[in-house]
């Protein structure tokens, strides 16, 4: 059915209209944060989130985005709350942020899930929601494993574009629909 991409950068308010969009479905709602928690603060902000959700919504924490689009129900809305997160999960357990890693492998692992994603997301009858962040906006960092992220996350983020029925950028706060 549907894929919606909602971009922006770090607390732009994307995930708040992520939200509100899967809220206004009617459908129960099933978020996958693909996110390994390793420290209190982190804790903290997964905590937050959780709370600020609806009474009935459900959480997948699991990388395994396609393996939670393969069991959802019917006509749920899934929303994967982020692609940034997502990314980074998927390099961090192959070992490609330690500095001087050879990331490619990661890389391709990347590519390969963002493609498998998008192909499952248009297969199911619910809609699919993802938010994503735009990170590349500023000077290309010293980091190699920050470059392998932003490298990484751009091109699962044209990958999931490139299909999505609707795509939305958030800025501040505000909405604009992208053609």
């Amino acid at each position: 059915m549907a894929l919606t991409l909602v971009l922006g950068p770090r607390r732009s308010g994307k995930s708040r209209v992520a939200e509100q969009l899967a809220a206004g479905l009617g459908a129960p709602v099933v978020v996958i944060a693909p996110l390994t928690v390793t420290d209190d603060e982190l804790a903290a902000r997964v905590a937050a989130h959780r709370a600020a959700r609806p009474d009935g919504w459900t959480t997948a924490e699991t990388a395994d985005v396609v393996g939670v689009i393969d069991h959802a129900a019917a006509g749920a809305t899934l929303l994967l709350d982020s692609l940034g997160t997502w990314v980074s999960e998927i390099l961090w357990r192959a070992g490609a942020l330690e500095e001087g890693a050879d990331g490619r492998a990661a890389a391709a692992e990347v590519r390969a899930g963002a493609t498998a994603f998008v192909a499952a997301a248009r297969e199911r009858p619910g809609a699919t929601i993802v938010v994503a962040e735009e990170a590349g906006w500023g000077p290309v960092p010293p980091s190699g494993a920050t470059r392998l992220w932003l490298d990484a996350l751009g091109d699962a983020t044209q990958t999931l574009s490139a299909a999505a029925d609707r795509a939305l950028l958030v800025v501040a706060g505000r909405t604009l629909e992208l053609p």
